[in-house]
């Protein structure tokens, strides 16, 4: 068997293990510092959630921060948090992860799908406009790979029609990021972060919500723990076990031994960027030598934080689609993915009437891109293997 013949056809890989598209980045500050909670008084409902959401205000440069169990609760409550009901409109990315809609869902509120930009994938602001009707409370932008979403021209936009409409962020992608020398999590009314394992820090499971608006923060601090008026460590301060549930809630409380984690992940985030950045570095480099296949455009305002990295084959200079162009890059044991399938094509959301040929942008990008793996432990040979694989999979495919 010939190297450069493709393991798809009986070739051998490039590599012999199975390199995987995203993983956590654990160090023993970290897990020290998980230790010590478990020897400590509190698991849930102490003083490391306070200490976290602390250093993610800090970080962000907000006033608040707010911690949940998910970056789905973060949503949930952020969209609650401004009186989000029944009929109701929340504009979302035609292309985003199906919490981002979800969430609206939860609320009773329905979801409404804007086209992308295809060059960048984030949400296309034009199509925004044509969106709004009198029913619109949010407009959520989604910070796409790790890149923020144009907020200049959504509020510009919402402005110029209902400056009553709510501008959120789905940041979830973009920790660490800058917009116009401003941080992720400071920009939109208010942002939800995740901290799943791929993520740029990570608690195992958790979210939170940054922002700089008091009402907001103090209803997803209520929301996040069943409607509960007081927390349990101000209620143990003034010695009373008292408290009143005006609304409904969630338990959607993060513990202490996630945010431990997540306060620990904080001090080393700039320098886990920072890899990630040179590892797209080293990504655009080789992909600037292979004739097909080009990567997102960042827009000038910006400085991407690589959560993910995501490439754009041209079909027209290739033999096969993209769905065999993955195969073949899977059967050379990397572990490339797709993100995202788009909203429109996942059969509970045909339920709310969306239509394919409504998001022509959506359409034409998802049949074109690959996700190509990157986390910050990779080595050199794992980001050469991915180049390689890149480079003979082009080359066997090309027309």
């Amino acid at each position: 068997m010939k190297i450069n013949k493709l393991a798809i056809d009986g070739g051998l890989p490039v590599r012999k293990n199975f390199l995987q598209y995203g993983k956590q980045s654990i160090t023993e500050n970290d897990i020290n510092r998980v230790q010590n909670v478990l020897r400590s008084d509190f698991l849930t409902s102490g003083p490391n959630v306070t200490k976290f959401e602390e250093d993610l205000s800090e970080f962000c440069g907000t006033k608040y921060a707010v911690t949940l169990n998910s970056g789905t609760a973060a949503l949930h409550g952020m969209y609650s948090s401004v009186g989000l009901s029944v009929d109701d409109e929340v504009i979302v990315p035609a292309i985003t992860f199906a919490a981002t809609a979800n969430a609206a869902i939860y609320c009773g509120a329905k979801p409404v799908l804007a086209d992308i930009d295809p060059e960048t994938m984030l949400v296309d602001s034009g199509d925004i406009e044509s969106k709004i009707t009198t029913k619109t409370k949010i407009i959520t932008g989604v910070d796409y790979a790790g890149q923020i979403a144009d907020y200049d021209e959504i509020k510009k936009i919402k402005n110029s029609i209902d400056k009553n409409i709510n501008v959120f962020a789905d940041a979830a992608h973009s920790f660490g990021a800058f917009q116009s020398n401003r941080k992720s999590g400071s920009i939109a009314d208010a942002s939800s972060f995740s901290f799943h394992p791929v993520k740029g820090i990570t608690t195992g499971e958790g979210g939170a919500v940054t922002t700089d608006n008091q009402m907001i923060y103090k209803k997803i601090k209520q929301f996040r723990n069943h409607g509960i008026s007081t927390e349990f460590q101000e209620r143990n301060r003034n010695n009373t076990w008292e408290y009143d549930i005006p609304e409904i809630g969630y338990n959607y409380r993060l513990s202490d031994i996630h945010a431990a984690l997540g306060s620990s992940q904080i001090t080393s985030v700039d320098s886990k960027i920072n890899i990630r950045r040179n590892i797209a570095k080293n990504y655009d480099i080789a992909i600037k030598n292979i004739n097909g296949i080009t990567s997102l455009k960042t827009l000038t305002k910006n400085i991407h934080s690589y959560h993910i990295y995501v490439v754009i084959i041209d079909l027209n200079q290739f033999k096969v689609d993209r769905n065999q162009f993955f195969l073949a890059l899977r059967s050379e044991n990397i572990g490339v993915n797709v993100h995202y399938i788009p909203l429109y094509e996942h059969t509970f959301f045909k339920n709310f009437g969306f239509i394919q040929s409504d998001y022509p942008n959506s359409r034409y990008i998802y049949d074109r891109i690959i996700t190509l793996p990157l986390w910050p432990d990779m080595s050199e040979y794992d980001i050469n293997s991915v180049i390689e694989a890149l480079k003979k999979v082009a080359k066997a495919y090309k027309r």
